[in-house]
């Protein structure tokens, strides 16, 4: 009896030990690995941002580029031929507002009364003393980067489709890169002529057509008498200044 009893006790004990270490194995937490969907922030080193670093930006929101360009009409050396409406100081001509406007730099100034496309001046104060055409050795001479022709009032009612283009023609094959500009007759008579409007027309193809620009101021001068007042001088440097800006 003895014996068996010890037995049941052993038993019991066998038991309870196994009831016990079965515990203790599910207690513990079971290891956890991180999911292969879980996002992760993006790291930073931490050191502080460098002030004189340009700013990023997303992409299509790039800030736009300021593009800077050197005034229209500024140019070093700048050409004038025409008759006497050209003629004189600077200050008291069209010239001189449309050089300090443009930013022109040295202004030679090639004018002498009744030059014209076809009209031979009555003075010159250098040679040749030609007509436009005539004229052009001259011109190129100075090496321009602008050359500006204002004439064609002393021509008269005589067609100038020729000469005006056989001038233009001439400064474009001589000066490849200079800026033509051609600047419409304007007379100081009572009356402005049919032909001075034939004229401009005809100045302005020539002009046009070996890529040069016309500038027609229309008639400020009229009744002006034998030369052009302050003011007719005044409207044609504005518009010398408008189509060149």
């Amino acid at each position: 009896m003895i014996a068996l009893a010890a037995l049941a006790v052993v038993a019991v004990a066998l038991s309870a030990a196994a009831v016990l270490a079965s515990r203790s194995v599910t207690a513990e937490p079971a290891a956890t690995t991180p999911s292969d969907t879980t996002q992760t922030a993006p790291q930073t080193s931490g050191e502080p941002a460098d002030p004189s670093a340009p700013a990023t930006t997303e992409p299509g929101t790039t800030e736009p580029v300021q593009e800077t360009s050197t005034p229209a009409g500024g140019a070093g050396v700048v050409v004038v031929i025409g008759d006497s409406h050209s003629v004189g100081d600077p200050a008291s001509t069209w010239v001189g507002t449309a050089a300090a406007e443009l930013g022109w730099g040295e202004v030679v100034n090639l004018a002498s009364p009744g030059r014209g496309y076809v009209a031979t001046p009555r003075s010159c104060d250098f040679d040749p003393c030609a007509p436009f055409p005539g004229s052009v050795p001259a011109i190129v001479e100075a090496g321009p980067d602008v050359v500006v022709t204002f004439g064609g009032t002393a021509d008269g009612d005589y067609g100038l489709a020729e000469p005006a283009e056989a001038y233009f023609a001439a400064l474009r094959e001589a000066l490849p890169d200079a800026q033509l500009v051609a600047i419409a007759p304007v007379t100081t008579e009572d009356t402005a002529e049919y032909w001075l409007t034939m004229h401009a027309q005809t100045i302005g193809a020539a002009v046009e057509a070996v890529g040069g620009t016309m500038v027609d101021a229309g008639q400020p001068g009229i009744g002006d008498g034998d030369s052009l007042s302050a003011e007719a001088q005044a409207e044609i440097a504005a518009a010398v200044v408008a189509e060149l800006s």
